[in-house]
């Protein structure tokens, strides 16, 4: 099979999705400074997330968080421990209610713009007739809702009861059923389909080498995953402090690169069929100045002209030297 390289995405249509973390800096701002307190409230992790070496010290500190970049691998780990604690606290049921509220705003949209894109990049790659899905972490099911669109048989597990239940109002043929996290590694392993997917989910987990693990020892052939990127969004965070971070902080205690990528695959000798790069760091940007200047119309003006309106032309820089904040990628078994 030959690689299938892609890069980019067109970044218009999101800006109606994402008018959020416009409209309510302050608030998104308020919500993960009080989780990155909680966080930092944790013990020191003394091994990185990826590949379990020694970490120490930290490397940058961004909304109280401290991080520190691992010395063998290049994974980005904050340095405090994602405790059962922590992770009961943060995917609590009220957690929930909070998520499904936002994605009820705009799911078909989501769906249409964010999802099925998703679909369509699997579908070049894996061309085999009535394929079969199994979606992990699945949270309010806009991934299994696009599958069933494009008629692809797809089953979801979603940790959180309350999102679980809100993709099932939204599933006609295709389910998300609601499982315990400490469940999912034993599911994964027990699975009879053609192709896993954990579609932003590394990122949230306490060990995300145990369900790359699992994969492996399962009957799966493909994993298809996105996972966020340490990019020029991460540094854009870093240095403004007043403006919501919606990359690095919060449910997102950690940050992958390229080189964690390749040494976790490499462990587990798995290989990378596809790639698709592409990122929103000057979307990022944009949100950054948009922000700060504090409705000033003229500047406003200003900033669409000679940023918005160049923003795809910008991202494909980063996105074509695999430097963006997300990459989507579809693994086999060597």
């Amino acid at each position: 099979m030959k690689k299938v390289i892609k890069f980019s995405k067109p970044y218009g249509k999101l800006l109606g999705i994402k008018k959020d973390f416009y409209q309510n800096n302050y608030r998104n701002l308020k919500e993960t400074l009080s989780v990155n307190q909680k966080y930092i409230a944790q013990g020191l992790r003394k091994k990185c997330k990826n590949c379990n070496s020694k970490i120490s010290n930290f490397d940058f500190k961004s909304h109280k968080v401290k991080y520190v970049s691992c010395r063998r691998c290049m994974h980005i780990n904050g340095i405090y421990k994602d405790s059962n604690k922590f992770v009961n606290w943060l995917y609590n049921q009220s957690s929930g209610k909070n998520y499904a509220k936002n994605y009820l705003t705009n799911y078909n949209a989501r769906v249409k713009n964010i999802y099925l894109p998703k679909v369509n990049f699997l579908k070049t790659v894996i061309k085999k007739k009535n394929l079969k899905i199994v979606d992990i972490g699945s949270g309010a099911g806009h991934f299994v809702k696009a599958c069933e669109i494009k008629k692809i048989k797809a089953i979801g597990y979603e940790p959180n009861k309350i999102l679980a239940e809100l993709a099932m109002k939204k599933l006609n043929k295709n389910k998300v059923f609601h499982i315990p996290m400490n469940f999912l590694n034993n599911k994964i392993i027990s699975l009879k389909a053609d192709c896993l997917s954990l579609i932003g989910v590394l990122e949230h987990l306490q060990n995300p080498r145990e369900i790359i693990k699992s994969f492996k020892l399962s009957k799966l052939k493909y994993l298809y995953l996105s996972v966020p990127l340490f990019s020029l969004t991460a540094l854009i965070e870093h240095i403004s402090p007043t403006v919501f971070p919606r990359h690095l902080s919060g449910a997102h205690t950690h940050l992958y690169t390229l080189k964690s990528l390749n040494y976790l695959f490499k462990q587990f000798n798995l290989k990378i069929v596809a790639e698709w790069w592409f990122g929103s760091d000057f979307a990022d940007l944009y949100r950054l100045i948009k922000v700060l200047s504090n409705k000033n119309k003229k500047l406003n003006e200003l900033t669409n002209k000679f940023l918005f309106n160049h923003i795809d032309e910008l991202q494909n820089i980063l996105d074509k030297n695999k430097t963006c904040n997300e990459v989507h990628l579809i693994i086999k078994k060597k």
